[in-house]
């Protein structure tokens, strides 16, 4: 899933005026920094703009989630649903901004006209960070690769070296240290293939990861159909 965040934030920092999607902080310091160099227009305020969008996706996600109860019908059927969700907006956000793109809609600063672009980056990015979360693994990993990755990343691959635990705790902390290892060569990977790409491409180098999201939700429906049947099978029987 890293691969994938690493493609969205490299496009929406070269072409949506260096707005990391998936870093509230790193919008911050762009705003803040906009607004000290006192110039009170748009530009000034976009970076502080795309934060309170932000917030207003996740209070929009907590109400949704508070009103309604969601019956699972597998452990994996919600991740199977977001997946899904995110394929199609991560398609719309492709098709938008390469016409954007192609028609010289995007100025040489931001402007209102690009916030619904960006909206769906930000509704997309959301959905991979804080409902997908950990790419369906056991570890605490979101799409976008951050901070706390890095020191995750040291602190269990020392850990695989303390003598002071287990044979089965310093497995298991290199089996960690590991996964991390793999996220950081993912998310580099995503975001260098796909700015190589850019430079003919635009906005449609971004159809290696929509077809990587989109193997990868075929295989977590499939999953949750594996799941699904069994579940049933065993209430049958």
């Amino acid at each position: 899933m890293s691969f994938i965040g690493g493609g969205m934030e490299i496009i929406s920092f070269k072409y949506l005026y260096k707005a990391l999607i998936g870093y509230m902080t790193s919008n911050m310091i762009f705003g803040i920094n906009s607004l000290a160099e006192g110039d009170f227009n748009f530009s000034s305020f976009y970076h502080i703009l795309i934060i309170v969008i932000w917030m207003l996706l996740g209070a929009g996600h907590q109400i949704i989630a508070n009103k309604y109860n969601f019956h699972a019908k597998s452990a994996m059927h919600g991740y199977a649903i977001a997946m899904t969700t995110s394929t199609f907006i991560l398609l719309l956000f492709i098709l938008i901004g390469q016409y954007m793109f192609r028609h010289d809609l995007l100025a040489d600063s931001p402007t209102l006209s690009v916030m619904p672009l960006v909206t769906i980056g930000l509704l997309f990015m959301y959905i991979q960070n804080f409902i997908i979360r950990n790419g369906g693994t056991a570890y605490p990993t979101t799409t976008s690769v951050v901070t706390t990755v890095y020191v995750l990343m040291i602190t269990r691959l020392a850990g695989s070296f303390n003598r002071n635990k287990t044979a089965l705790e310093r497995r298991a902390s290199l089996s960690e240290g590991t996964h991390y290892v793999m996220v950081l060569i993912h998310f580099f990977a995503g975001a260098y293939i796909t700015i190589k790409l850019s430079e003919y491409y635009q906005f449609d180098s971004l159809y290696l990861v929509f077809f990587v999201l989109l193997l990868l939700t075929f295989k977590v429906w499939r999953e949750h159909s594996i799941l699904k049947n069994q579940f049933g099978k065993n209430v049958a029987s």
